[in-house]
Parts: structure tokens; C-alpha cells; sequence
């Protein structure tokens, strides 16, 4: 993997042991299998993760909301998607990720 230079700006990693993320991965790659973030952005963690245990293509998307502007770029009204080659990935992130933030079931009656 090649090197990408920053210049003198650093640049902390969530974890300094991780690889690179890449390059058939990441930032606008859509897959067969699409989890609705239900935000506006992608966390570290997210990401963190896919490259702890994805070994299949993976990555994330924002679609336009319907007030989203692309002049103003008001990145608050986009909704967030991670994206799964493979369906077995998509449910262990799914499980391991959404369900861990989904907060907790109440009984109302």
C-alpha cells in the first residue's frame, strides 16, 4: 500500500495498529448489502471495526436527504450507509455495531 503524505499536519489513528484502509474499500462504495446508519455520519468505530474483521469489500455512502443542498453542503441533512460484499459481514456489523446502539427494549404495558 502506498504511503499518503499529509504534509506536516498529523494525523492520530483511533488504534495505531490498524491497517490502512484498502483501496477497494471506504469513502463512497456501495455493495450488495446496505445498513442504514440512521445518522448523518459514519463513526470511528464503524470503521475501526470493518477492518478488525471485514476480509470482504466493505465501505460507506450518504444519500441526499430532502432538504440536503449540494451549494450549501449541509451535511446534516444526508442520511449514512455502511456497505457489505458479503451478507455474512453485513450481519456480524450489524450485530456487533447497530444492535449494540440501538439503546434498551422497553416494556410499556
Amino acid at each position: 500500500m502506498s504511503k499518503k503524505n499529509y504534509g506536516k499536519v498529523k494525523i492520530k489513528r483511533i488504534k495505531s495498529g490498524l491497517d490502512e484502509i484498502p483501496e477497494d474499500c471506504g469513502y463512497d462504495k456501495h455493495f450488495k448489502y446496505d445498513i442504514d446508519m440512521r445518522s448523518n455520519g459514519i463513526m470511528g468505530d464503524c470503521i475501526e471495526w470493518c477492518q478488525k474483521n471485514c476480509k470482504d469489500k466493505w465501505g460507506w455512502w450518504f444519500e441526499a436527504g430532502p432538504n440536503y443542498s449540494p451549494i450549501a453542503h449541509n451535511w446534516e441533512e444526508q442520511n449514512s450507509f455502511m456497505s457489505f460484499e458479503k451478507k455474512k459481514e453485513a450481519t456480524a456489523f450489524f450485530l456487533a455495531i447497530e444492535v449494540a446502539n440501538m439503546g434498551t427494549i422497553t416494556n410499556k404495558y
